[in-house]
C-alpha cells in the first residue's frame, strides 16, 4: 500500500497495513480529475496484485469512511461529504476508531471523569435510536456534549466528514551508510584511517543537518577471501564528530584486526537526536564526551576493558573490596537527575541556601541572647570558627608487610623497610578487631597457597572484586589494630592469623 502511495504523491499517511491515505490535492494538472486519479490507483493496485478500495473525497476522513465502507471507485465532490456519509452506520466509527486510533485523531479538552470510549458512545447513541452517522450528524451539538462529553464532538465531526486533525505525511526511515570499493586491497590501520575519514565526513555532516548523533558505529570489512568482518561500536552519548569516530573504529579494528586484507568498507550509523548540552557558570569544565569516549578506547585498548573504570562500594566484608562501573559524564549524570526531577546545581544552591539561613538563624539567635544578657555579662560574645577536623584513611591497595614486636598480645613497635613509612615506638593502640569470612570456600590449587604473603593481602584488586590472579574468592582470617607511633604516624595494621604474618593496611591523616 505504501508502494502504490509513493508512486501518486510524496504526503501519505499510513494507518493500518491495508489503509493508507494519500493527498491528491495537486494531481489534477497532471493526470484530470478526481475520477482519472482514482482509475489510475486502482490500476496501479491491480497491477501489484492488490484489490483496492479507492474513495476520492474533499477531507481526509469522508474518504477514509467511504473507503471502509464501499467497495470499487467511490468519488465524492468537495462540499457533498455529509450527504455521501449520511446514509452509512454508525458501526464505521468503531472501524474508523480502530484504523486512525481514536485519541490520537480524537483530542478531547478536560472533562470531568473519564471520557466514554467509542463502543460505549456508540451503544449509547443505538439506545437513542440513531442507525446512520446523518442522524448522528443532525444531533444538537450542544445537548450531545452535555450527555456524552467532549470527544463526542469530535465524533459528530467526523460523521459529517470533517477533518479532526491534519494529514501527517510519513517520512521514510533515512540510512545513514557509506561504502567504498578499494582499487587494491589494504591490511593496515594506516591507510584504513583515510578511508574511514572518507566515509564517515559526508556521513557527519548529514547527521548535523537532520540535528542527530551516532548512537551505534557499525565498520564492515570485506575480506579477500569474501568474508565479512563487522565490527560495532555503542557510543557512550551521540556524537558526530569524525575524529572521535574515526579514532574509535581504530581501536577497535586494532583490539579485534581481521584476519586477511579487505577491498571493501563500509561504514552504518545507528542515528539518535543529538544531545543538548547547556553548561553552567559555576562548575568545573568537563572533558566533551568524544575527547572521554577516546581516551576509555585507548586506555581498554592499552590495558583491557575490565581493567578501567570508576570504583563504587560493594555490599561486602571483605576489606577493601570494591568494584568497577564504566565512566559516566557530568552530562550524561545531569540527564538522569533531571529525568528523575532533581537538578545538582538546584542541590547544590538548595544546600547553600539552608546552611547560610541556618548560619543567619544561630547568628541572629546568639545576638538576641547576647542582647539580652548585656547588663548581665559585659565581655563581647566569642564565636568559635575553629574547623572540624575528620580524619580520613589511606588504604594502601596492596598491602606493606612489616615486623610488629608483640608483648603480652599488644603491639609495642613496628618497622617497615618500604620507603615512607616511618617505625617506632607504639604510643597508643586500639584493637584488635577480628574479621574473617569465606573460610567454607576453597581455592583453587589448593588451600595451602592461602598462606602466602603476596597472596594473603586478603584485599580486591584494582578492577575487580577478587584479586584477578585468583581463579576463587579467597579467605581471609585477620586481627586489626589502629597504631600511634612516637613520630606521630598513625597507621591501621593487621596480622594475618594463618602466616602470622603483619601488614601495614592503611595511613590515617
Amino acid at each position: 500500500m505504501i508502494a502504490i502511495a509513493q508512486e501518486f504523491s510524496p504526503r501519505y499517511e499510513r494507518h493500518r497495513d491495508d489503509l493508507v491515505s494519500v493527498d491528491v490535492s495537486g494531481l489534477t494538472r497532471l493526470l484530470g480529475p478526481a475520477r482519472t486519479i482514482g482509475e489510475d490507483i486502482r490500476r496501479e493496485a491491480a497491477a501489484r496484485g492488490v484489490r483496492a478500495h479507492v474513495a476520492v473525497a474533499g477531507t481526509r476522513m469522508a474518504a477514509l469512511l467511504l473507503a471502509l465502507a464501499k467497495p470499487g471507485l467511490t468519488i465524492v465532490a468537495p462540499g457533498d461529504e455529509a450527504g455521501a456519509l449520511a446514509p452509512l452506520p454508525l458501526a464505521l466509527l468503531e472501524r474508523i476508531a480502530d484504523a486512525v486510533g481514536a485519541d490520537p485523531c480524537v483530542r478531547p479538552g478536560p472533562t470531568r471523569g473519564s471520557a466514554p470510549t467509542s463502543s460505549s458512545a456508540i451503544s449509547a447513541v443505538k439506545h437513542w435510536g440513531l442507525k446512520t452517522l446523518g442522524e448522528l450528524a443532525a444531533l444538537p451539538t450542544a445537548d450531545l456534549v452535555s450527555r456524552l462529553g467532549r470527544s463526542a464532538m469530535a465524533w459528530q465531526a467526523i460523521a459529517r466528514g470533517e477533518d479532526i486533525r491534519p494529514l501527517v505525511p510519513m517520512l521514510e526511515e533515512e540510512r545513514f551508510e557509506s561504502s567504498l570499493d578499494l582499487e587494491w586491497p589494504i591490511a593496515d590501520l594506516e591507510p584504513l584511517s583515510f578511508v574511514l575519514t572518507r566515509l564517515l565526513e559526508p556521513l557527519s555532516t548529514r547527521l548535523e543537518r537532520r540535528d542527530r548523533g551516532a548512537a551505534v558505529l557499525h565498520v564492515l570489512l570485506r575480506l579477500v577471501t569474501r568474508e565479512t568482518v563487522a565490527r560495532r561500536l555503542e557510543l557512550p552519548t551521540p556524537m558526530r564528530d569524525v575524529r572521535a569516530l574515526r579514532t574509535l573504529a581504530l581501536l577497535a579494528l586494532e583490539a579485534h584486526p581481521a584476519e586477511a586484507a579487505f577491498d571493501r568498507v563500509t561504514v552504518v550509523i545507528d542515528p539518535t537526536p543529538g544531545r543538548v548540552v547547556q553548561h553552567t557558570l559555576y562548575t568545573r569544565a568537563q572533558p566533551t564526551p568524544e575527547q572521554l569516549s577516546t581516551l576509555l578506547a585507548r586506555l581498554g585498548a592499552l590495558m583491557g576493558k575490565d581493567r578501567y573504570g570508576a570504583p563504587v562500594a560493594v555490599d561486602a566484608h571483605r576489606p577493601g573490596v570494591f568494584a568497577m562501573t564504566a565512566f559516566q559524564t557530568e552530562v550524561a549524570q545531569g540527564k538522569t537527575n533531571v529525568a528523575q526531577g532533581f537538578s545538582p546545581a538546584a542541590a547544590r544552591t538548595a544546600k547553600a541556601v539552608r546552611h547560610d539561613r541556618e548560619n543567619v538563624a544561630q547568628h541572629s539567635a546568639l545576638s538576641a541572647s547576647s542582647a539580652a544578657s548585656a547588663f548581665d555579662r559585659p565581655e563581647p560574645l566569642a564565636l568559635s570558627l575553629e574547623p572540624c577536623v575528620v580524619s580520613a584513611v589511606r588504604r594502601c591497595r596492596q598491602p606493606v608487610p612489616a615486623r610488629v614486636a608483640v608483648i603480652d598480645g599488644r603491639p609495642v613497635r613496628v618497622t617497615a623497610d618500604r620507603r615512607g613509612f616511618s617505625g617506632g615506638a607504639v604510643t597508643h593502640c586500639a584493637g584488635p578487631w577480628r574479621t574473617s569470612g569465606e573460610w567454607w570456600l576453597e581455592r583453587a590449587g589448593g588451600s595451602g597457597e592461602a598462606g602466602r604473603p603476596d597472596g594473603a593481602a586478603s584485599v580486591s584488586s584494582t578492577h575487580q572484586t577478587y584479586p584477578p590472579h585468583l581463579a576463587h574468592p579467597v579467605p581471609w582470617n585477620r586481627d586489626e589494630w589502629d597504631l600511634s607511633l612516637s613520630d606521630g604516624a598513625v597507621y591501621r595494621v593487621f596480622r594475618d592469623r594463618d602466616t602470622n604474618s603483619w601488614f601495614i593496611d592503611a595511613v590515617v591523616d
